[in-house]
């Protein structure tokens, strides 16, 4: 029973420092995020979501609707 509630609360704690160390990061920044993940390709950055049978790649536009560039802070 002491060892379900280890591993219990072993998983809840990482669950949890997961969800914080990804609301400390900045979203555009290239790599893996939890449901996610940047990559710059032919000089612009892509939000591809999805699983491994179905991708969706979002091209990530400015507020002026220009294309992120990589590299380039998004404003």
């Amino acid at each position: 029973m002491k060892s379900l509630i280890f591993i219990t609360l072993f998983a809840f704690s990482a669950i949890t420092f997961a969800i914080y160390y990804e609301n400390t990061i900045d979203p555009y920044q290239e790599g893996t995020h939890l449901d996610y993940y940047i990559q710059c390709e032919n000089g612009f950055v892509y939000k591809i979501q999805g699983s491994t049978i179905s991708k969706h790649s979002i091209q990530v536009l400015n507020s002026d609707g220009t294309p992120l560039k990589c590299g380039e802070k998004i404003y």
